[in-house]
């Protein structure tokens, strides 16, 4: 699934579902990963209220990533 978007499981093989399955249980074991480390990550917002409502919700989204 390299350099694809998910939007619908219907678009997915077997397989892919399978590794995305496979991909989902070792972020529940170990939830806290530096995947991430050494990049720049940026929320880009193009709704006012999509941005208030996230923002007020999550006071700081970059440190779940």
């Amino acid at each position: 699934m390299k350099n694809r978007s998910l939007v619908s499981i219907e678009d997915s093989s077997k397989d892919e579902i399978l590794k995305i399955l496979d991909l989902a249980a070792e972020f529940e074991k170990e939830p806290v990963q530096k995947i991430l480390d050494g990049y720049v990550v940026a929320s880009l917002f193009f709704e006012p209220s999509t941005r208030t409502r996230l923002i007020d919700t999550i006071k700081n989204p970059s440190l779940f990533l």
